[in-house]
């Protein structure tokens, strides 16, 4: 495995993590099985429901935008290896 293949397995193993995570939390919130920031479940769950959205929406992205154009000859290519290596950097 090189270096871009373990990058894109990390950051898309992450980005389902979260996904996973936001999941348990929503459902912790509505099921009542932790407390309601400000005492207000709905706005909560609301809160939690977008937080999933936002990472489903980030792991679309990165498949659509990034993954498929790696590799690709050209200023495709390019692009698509360094916004991989940035969205990297931060694990690094």
């Amino acid at each position: 495995m090189n270096d871009t293949q373990a990058m894109v397995d990390f950051l898309r193993d992450k980005y389902r993590h979260t996904i996973k995570t936001s999941e348990t939390i929503h459902n912790e919130v509505i099921t009542g099985r932790i407390p309601a920031l400000g005492g207000d479940r709905r706005k909560h769950a609301s809160f939690t429901l977008q937080t999933i959205h936002e990472a489903q929406s980030m792991l679309e992205l990165f498949e659509t935008t990034i993954v498929a154009h790696l590799g690709t000859p050209g200023p495709i290519g390019a692009v698509a290896e360094q916004q991989l290596a940035i969205l990297a950097r931060p694990f690094q």
